[in-house]
């Protein structure tokens, strides 16, 4: 499909749309936000009203199949991406669906075939860490053979804090983030955006793995008292090796009280890319220091809230809605192919075991 008129926006799903999604919207011109469902219709009428949306849907089917969406935003919980995002591409809509990509790897084949079946239709997974600035500079570094041969990645992210700046681990309320079974947990919140960077920058798919997953919070009370037992990972460390022989590890810790947050160390033959924080990039070359390459980020203090992932939200907006209006990518978006791959390597690590995949 190409249009010249506005986007028209459809988001199922009110929590992380109404925080982060609908306000990045007024800064990706070409769009129109017309729908939101939610179970709880509740939430998206209170939704609706502050982002002056017409259209209220309780079920996100309903919203796929909706004559006034172009582009379905599947901001769900991840145990309903599948059914979700199928709907809206078998309804011939655009799909921008949240990570991690569904529950399993079966869930997200099914996901791929659909959006091969109607290839007329973009199926992007929002993996918008593809978009912020000094991540696409590393990858440029790497692919220009500015640290030499790539040969290993380290990533972390220690503590996770929450909206409101609060460690997780803290004192957060019982919700669906601790619930396996609807797709909660670190790992796939915040591990799958780190296993797609590897890919990312490598150019390689991931061909062994062996990980854990612990939940070391083993209970969780709601808001009005009631205690519900965990059932999904509050931490997950993994080594992955790529098909060009490059290795990486990633440990994340909702548990962590302190720490340096977002760290990330890219080791090549001849220097050393340092990523610090959501917003530092140094560049090392063997017996000298660190020089800062930092690269500007224009959306600073723009959006609500001010973070990279808001920030690169915008980013990856404007180009998918680029795309749909008969422009050509600019960067290289996480297809529905990619999120399978990232959930193969998913379904992995949390087998607790050594893996090769083909």
């Amino acid at each position: 499909m190409t249009t010249s008129r506005d986007v028209r926006v459809g988001f199922i799903g009110s929590g992380f749309a109404r925080r982060v999604q609908l306000p990045a919207l007024a800064l990706v011109p070409g769009t129109k936000p017309t729908a939101i469902a939610s179970g709880h219709r509740a939430n998206a009428e209170a939704a609706a009203r502050e982002f002056g949306l017409p259209h209220v849907f309780a079920d996100g089917l309903e919203l796929a199949g909706s004559p006034d969406v172009d582009l379905v935003v599947v901001s769900s919980t991840p145990d309903s991406h599948a059914r979700f995002a199928i709907a809206a591409l078998e309804a011939g809509k655009h799909v921008l669906c949240e990570k991690p990509m569904a529950l399993d790897a079966f869930d997200a084949a099914q996901m791929v075939t659909a959006s091969e079946q109607h290839a007329d239709s973009l199926a992007w997974i929002d993996h918008e860490l593809r978009y912020e600035p000094n991540r696409r500079r590393a990858r440029e570094l790497i692919r220009s053979n500015a640290i030499g041969e790539l040969r290993h990645i380290e990533l972390s992210l220690k503590p996770y804090l929450r909206g409101d700046g609060r460690p997780q681990a803290f004192d957060a309320p019982w919700n669906w983030w601790f619930d396996v079974s609807r797709g909660g947990g670190i790992l796939g919140a915040v591990g799958s955006h780190l296993i797609d960077l590897c890919r990312f920058w490598s150019g390689s798919e991931i061909t062994y793995v062996a990980g854990l997953v612990e939940t070391f919070g083993k209970q969780r009370k709601e808001e009005m008292g009631a205690v519900h037992q965990v059932t999904a990972d509050d931490y997950a460390s993994c080594v992955l090796q790529t098909r060009s022989g490059a290795v990486a590890t990633i440990t994340l810790s909702t548990v962590a009280l302190h720490g340096p947050g977002h760290l990330g160390q890219v080791t090549g033959s001849e220097g050393t890319l340092l990523l610090s924080g959501e917003t530092k990039l140094e560049l090392g070359k063997p017996g000298g220091p660190l020089e800062d390459i930092s690269a500007p980020d224009d959306l600073w203090e723009k959006t609500k809230p001010n973070n990279m992932w808001a920030r690169s939200f915008v980013r990856l907006m404007r180009e998918m809605v680029q795309v749909i209006r008969g422009g050509a990518p600019q960067a290289e978006p996480a297809t529905f192919r990619d999120g399978w791959q990232i959930q193969r390597v998913l379904d992995a690590i949390r087998g607790g075991r050594g893996v090769r995949l083909d």
